[in-house]
């Protein structure tokens, strides 16, 4: 049972939610949650968010895999779903298809980072705690793909696998797609190495900064996504501790988030 929660989106900061942002707070039982509001309202029956802290979705959290598989079916519960999946991320661009009927329960689908579903009443999942939660729909079809968009990732193009998943499934074109990119790194939290920037800029000698939601950005424009198809957190892991895990802003003890995104079974 989903709840608006009295908070705002974000602390202040550089990462802070602004006005007019695409997600809102909410409370999913015992779980703080920001959902894709705008596509929740525009598309009844969607439900695209991430957990916030303090829940841990990680493998690393300590708890038995029994006690987590709990965690994401009790998430999936309480967002009005009976099936949840998630896949072993590798940081690659495999995105794995999921078809066929929807047992009650959670599943693992095998060893990749993106899911992708023309089936109503499944959840699927992602974790993330500074890599980009990639959110891909296509309404008239009820396709949907879930991305963990790392740098190795963006760079190898996960997120035109995503999209020609949804080709696959029913047709979809790129014109036609709704892309949310959660809350991630920003730029500014965000500087790597000569060997990791050179897969973006081919010329890149030093060190620098890189904002993995504007190269999918520009990747999503290049493939046909309208302009105003694309949304994005105002969200920062690393600026926003409180709220959100990340990686590199805790020296690598961060839990894991999990970023969700599927069609309610009863939805019109």
């Amino acid at each position: 049972m989903l709840k608006t929660s009295g908070a705002g989106a974000g602390e202040p900061g550089r990462g802070a939610a602004a006005s007019g942002d695409p997600e809102r707070r909410a409370v999913a039982g015992e779980f703080d949650v920001l959902l894709v509001d705008r596509w929740s309202r525009a598309y009844p029956g969607v439900v695209a968010g991430t957990t916030l802290r303090p829940a841990d979705f990680g493998l690393a959290s300590g708890d038995s895999a029994w006690k987590l598989s709990e965690r994401y079916e009790a998430l999936a519960r309480n967002l009005g779903f009976e099936s949840v999946a998630v896949g072993r991320q590798v940081h690659g661009d495999r995105v794995c298809v999921s078809g066929g009927s929807n047992q009650p329960g959670f599943r693992v689908v095998g060893e990749a980072d993106g899911i992708a579903s023309d089936r109503t009443g499944l959840l699927m999942t992602v974790t993330v705690a500074d890599c980009v939660p990639v959110f891909l729909l296509e309404p008239e079809s009820k396709c949907m793909a879930l991305l963990h968009a790392g740098w190795r990732g963006v760079a190898a193009g996960i997120l035109g696998r995503g999209i020609h998943a949804l080709v696959s499934l029913q047709g979809a074109d790129a014109s036609s797609l709704r892309v949310h990119l959660g809350p991630a790194i920003c730029g500014h939290c965000y500087e790597v190495g000569p060997e990791v920037l050179s897969r973006f800029e081919p010329r890149a000698t030093e060190p620098g900064p890189l904002d993995l939601r504007d190269r999918l950005t520009e990747q999503a424009l290049r493939f046909g996504v309208p302009s105003d198809a694309l949304t994005r957190s105002s969200l920062c892991t690393s600026c926003d501790p409180r709220i959100l895990h990340s990686h590199r802003g805790s020296g690598g003890t961060a839990g894991r988030m999990a970023a969700f995104l599927g069609w309610d079974t009863h939805s019109s």
